[in-house]
């Protein structure tokens, strides 16, 4: 199941914790409608992703399975300064965290879509 899918079951600003199945990383998707180009990215991004296993307190998926599988289409799109997985999974908590604008993750998300 998408985490797109998953998240289309929950009340509008339900949040729900999301866990990588290989890092140590946590990050959070609401329910509801995209209110604004980071949400639309974010809901882009949750289309791409398959959950793994359902908790008690949330989900795991393959985010990194995903960026490392798109990794040339990352390094394409110049939005690293070191462009291998472990480097990207290091930053993915900052990314979520708003530390990039609206335009880098919807290039972000582009890149893993392609």
């Amino acid at each position: 199941m998408k985490l797109y899918e998953y998240l289309s079951f929950m009340p509008e600003g339900e949040e729900l914790t999301v866990w990588d199945k290989d890092y140590d990383m946590e990050t959070y998707f609401y329910g509801g409608e995209p209110y604004n180009k980071w949400d639309k990215a974010m809901s882009d991004l949750s289309k791409l992703l398959t959950i793994e296993e359902i908790k008690n307190n949330g989900v795991t998926v393959n985010l990194s399975e995903i960026i490392e599988n798109k990794s040339e289409n990352l390094n394409k799109a110049h939005l690293f300064i070191e462009c291998d997985i472990d480097s990207i999974m290091d930053d993915i908590d900052n990314i979520f965290a708003g530390n990039v604008n609206e335009n880098w993750m919807e290039q972000f998300v582009a890149a893993l879509s392609d």
